[in-house]
């Protein structure tokens, strides 16, 4: 699937960690050189395994709204000129994480409130 994120088209793929090394230590990424951003598949195997989230579809939304926000941040500018000696809030996981998680309750409000 491709989305288009500020003008620029980025290509979704959900892929199997066997196939993709990068997903070996997270649950997913997104790469700003090729446009993509990658949110790991679990097999049935790990779907499986002890102390599995039960819901592993919704995860897997909720990371790559995760991604998605990480390719806007990039694309705004603001992952990079927020950059300092600190660390830059626009590339803080807790801050993309706080807006993948945020943003279906946000977009629900503004929608009942029809001011979109």
């Amino acid at each position: 699937m491709r989305i288009s994120v500020l003008g620029v088209h980025y290509t979704l793929e959900y892929r199997k960690k066997a196939k993709d090394t990068n997903l070996a230590h997270c649950d997913g990424y997104c790469d700003f050189s090729t446009k993509t951003i990658v949110v790991k598949d679990y097999t049935a195997a790990e779907r499986k395994e002890p102390m599995s989230m039960a819901d592993l579809e919704a995860y897997k939304r909720k990371c790559m709204r995760h991604e998605i926000t990480h390719a806007f941040l990039y694309e705004s500018g603001l992952s990079i000129n927020s950059l300092n000696l600190d660390g830059s809030w626009a590339t803080n996981e807790e801050m993309v994480d706080w807006v993948a998680i945020q943003g279906p309750k946000l977009y629900a409000a503004w929608t009942a409130a029809k001011c979109l």
